[in-house]
This record gives structure tokens, C-alpha cells and sequence, in this order.
């Protein structure tokens, strides 16, 4: 084989080894480019025994204490009785450098709630120690629900 036909076949493989590691690093930081519209119909079918009603972005940045500037879209769903700590929030961040932010702010809400439940409601109080709180890219996944888990699978597969 000629120095130029070696020299060829490296440069390809060292490319096509540039594209794959990209590949990896793109598809590991998460996050997507889809709208929660398209996301969020799955999970809420998961979470239909909950009884949870639709609120509005508006109301989950005044519940959850974020700037919803920082929020290209919010999708919230909150159980209405007092006795039940249901809900579900998923956000779409404009700066995935936000999510430590916001993450913080749900984790706040999740103790305030567990203080609040931890003395006369043992099963709310379960239902927050086992909530599911994640973020991928430029998405934050919040669920308190029996069958948070799922959901969070479900919204995950939907990235």
C-alpha cells in the first residue's frame, strides 16, 4: 500500500472517530428539541389514576419559586385536595445551565411539603420521599405520585 493510501485511510478512521465521540457527548448531555406538547400527553396518561388537573405555567413558577423566564415551557399537573401531594412538572429549559437552579427550587418545595405531611399524613409523606426528581440537558423532571417512576420512564422515552 502506497504512504498516500495509508495516509488517506487514517484520516478517514481518525473522522469518522471525531464524529462518533460528538455523537456520544451530544446524546449523553440529554436534554430535547421537542416541544413538552408532544412529551407531556404520555406521561399524564401514566399518571390518570392520580387525578391530577392541568395548571398553568404561571402557577407552577409562583408553586415551585423559579424565574419562568428561565422556562421555555412548563407543563404542571397537581392533584386538587390538600390531602394528596400528587403532582407532576416538567420543564423545558431555555438554558440547560439553569437546571441546578431550578432543580434546587423543586427540592425546596419537596421538603416544605414533607413538613408540612411528615406529622398527620404517613402515605403523603411516602409519596415525597419517593418522588422523582431528574434533569437531562435542558429538561427537569419532577413527579410525587405512587407511580412516579414510571411516568419518569415514560417522559425519559419520549426525549
Amino acid at each position: 500500500m502506497t504512504e498516500f493510501g495509508f495516509k488517506l485511510k487514517e484520516g478517514l478512521l481518525t473522522a469518522v472517530l471525531v464524529v462518533f465521540i460528538a455523537f456520544l457527548f451530544i446524546r449523553a448531555s440529554g436534554g430535547t428539541d421537542k416541544s413538552l406538547a408532544e412529551i407531556a400527553p404520555p406521561v399524564l396518561a401514566e399518571l390518570e389514576s392520580a387525578g391530577l388537573t392541568e395548571k398553568t405555567a404561571i402557577e407552577a413558577a409562583k408553586v415551585f419559586g423559579y424565574d419562568r423566564d428561565k422556562a421555555v415551557e412548563a407543563v404542571y399537573s397537581a392533584n386538587e385536595s390538600v390531602m394528596d401531594v400528587s403532582e407532576v412538572l416538567m420543564i423545558k429549559l431555555t438554558d440547560s445551565a439553569d437546571a441546578p437552579e431550578i432543580k434546587a427550587a423543586i427540592e425546596k418545595r419537596v421538603e416544605e411539603q414533607k413538613n408540612l405531611y411528615k406529622s398527620y399524613a404517613p402515605q403523603q409523606y411516602a409519596l415525597l420521599e419517593r418522588c422523582v426528581i431528574q434533569v437531562s440537558g435542558n429538561t427537569v423532571f419532577y413527579c410525587t405520585a405512587e407511580n412516579a417512576d414510571r411516568a419518569y420512564d415514560t417522559f425519559k422515552n419520549q426525549l
